[in-house]
């Protein structure tokens, strides 16, 4: 058994040791506290005394070591150095070529003097702003060492034709002086594809496809005597193109002729092809089947001008008589241009009883036109004559009221209204004889590109001839 009353006998005395401590704190506090502080306080001479106790560290020394960096000699060394900077600027509008050389860093007055009066440095600035860039090379003091440039294309160049592009090369000899000289690089022609939606105006349509706005106006040309493509698409419509660009180093320089092209608007599909039969020197174009698309016949020699007197039975404004009245009059002050409404080759130029002065031009296929009622006449009996080429002036010469021009259109012989011409003459220019076969086989590799531009490879986009 365990005893218990050894247990209860300590719990008890603990119980009287804790309230006598507590008696005496509470009737001696400042005692307490005193004893509280002087322990607090030796401690902190035991601390000090371990402190003093640790060994001293030796003092801190600073050591100073004279460094030579030879810097004159360095400064020296890099003010000799050949340094060498290439900028690279464009040609803006207005530019001069001290602007341009300011732009490259070339501040040397001797360099900016002798290029100032190089012509072909000049031929560089008066061209116009370019994309093409002019790069130099100059040094620290800004002494040109090399300059290359491309000299801009003569104006009346052939647009289509592969151009030959000089490149400007200025070079610093060993005696500082400058070097100017031209080489002639000739330029590769490539193909390139373009598929256009339209979304909203042709123009933005085509820039948003990088398709260079040459060609877009070559597009708008061909198809004009069938749509006006600036006003007749709409949102959905679809364009693909075939066009060459021509490039020198792997670069864009310009763009060239525009071989293909079909316009899908509305559900219609229209097609066109370039083709030159050899010898023909500007070639047309025609529906993948062969048959030509560039209008060979004006609708008018006056296009726009007034009717004044129409074709048919009248009562002559002079005689007063009922006549037949064999052509169509157009208004339009003496001295007014004429064309030729075709190719042709000039019948009579002359004065004739009634008609005063008056042309009549034969044309192929049985048609023949007359001019009358002419103030002047530019050409002669025999003379070949192209489509829009002037060939007279307005007056009122001849059986007339007043200033006017009498055209009259004769087909097979038979006098027809001249407002219904275009139901008579054809409206391409057809593909020389015996040149169908080469037709195909030259534009099937075209023919091809534009599938491929269209995103497609149905019959109607191969534009089979079969």
């Amino acid at each position: 058994m365990v005893d218990l009353s050894r247990g209860k006998l300590a719990v008890l005395r603990l119980t009287q040791l804790s309230a006598s401590v507590y008696s005496a704190l509470r009737a001696h506090p400042r005692r307490l506290a005193a004893g509280v502080g002087g322990a607090l306080l030796l401690s902190s001479a035991g601390a000090y005394a371990l402190v003093e106790a640790q060994p001293q560290l030796p003092p801190r020394a600073t050591v100073a070591t004279e460094f030579d960096a030879q810097v004159l000699a360095q400064t020296a060394a890099i003010a000799d150095a050949d340094l060498r900077y290439t900028h690279s600027t464009t040609v803006r509008r207005q530019d001069t070529v001290q602007q341009l050389l300011r732009r490259l860093g070339v501040t040397d007055p001797e360099a900016v003097r002798q290029l100032g009066s190089d012509a072909r440095m000049r031929a560089l600035v008066t061209g116009g702003a370019s994309s093409q860039p002019v790069r130099a090379v100059v040094n620290a003091q800004g002494e040109l060492l090399q300059l290359d440039a491309m000299l801009p294309l003569p104006s009346d160049i052939d647009p289509y034709a592969v151009p030959v592009w000089r490149e400007l090369q200025v070079r610093s000899a060993a005696d500082g002086a400058l070097n100017v000289a031209t080489v002639e690089r000739r330029m590769e022609v490539r193909t390139r594809l373009a598929s256009v939606p339209v979304r909203g105006a042709l123009s933005t349509a085509l820039a948003q496809s990088s398709v260079p706005a040459s060609v877009g106006t070559q597009l708008i040309k061909v198809f004009a005597p069938q749509i006006d493509l600036r006003r007749s698409l709409r949102r959905g419509d679809q364009v693909a193109l075939v066009y060459q660009m021509h490039t020198l180093d792997g670069r864009d320089m310009r763009p060239g002729r525009l071989l293909a092209a079909e316009v899908r608007s509305r559900g219609v599909v229209r097609q066109a092809v370039w083709f030159a039969s050899p010898g023909d020197t500007t070639g047309a174009y025609y529906t993948p089947a062969g048959m030509g698309l560039e209008k060979t016949w004006a609708s008018s020699p006056l296009p726009g001008a007034k009717v004044t007197s129409p074709f048919g039975m009248r009562t002559h404004p002079v005689r007063g008589t009922r006549e037949m009245h064999e052509g169509v009059d157009f208004a339009a002050p003496i001295g007014t241009p004429v064309p030729s409404v075709a190719e042709g080759r000039v019948k009579f130029a002359g004065v004739q009883s009634g008609y005063g002065n008056v042309i009549k031009i034969n044309h192929a296929g049985g048609f023949e036109t007359v001019y009358a009622h002419l103030s002047s006449i530019a050409v002669k009996p025999g003379q070949t004559v192209s489509e829009g080429q002037i060939i007279g002036k307005t007056g009122n010469s001849g059986t007339s009221t007043g200033p006017h021009l009498h055209f009259e259109f004769h087909a097979a012989g038979r006098l027809i209204d001249p407002l219904r011409m275009a139901s008579y003459v054809p409206q391409g220019k057809p593909l020389p004889p015996g040149e169908k076969a080469s037709f195909y086989a030259a534009t099937a590799v075209m023919r091809n590109q534009l599938a491929q531009a269209a995103g497609s490879d149905d019959a109607v986009r191969l534009a089979r001839v079969d």
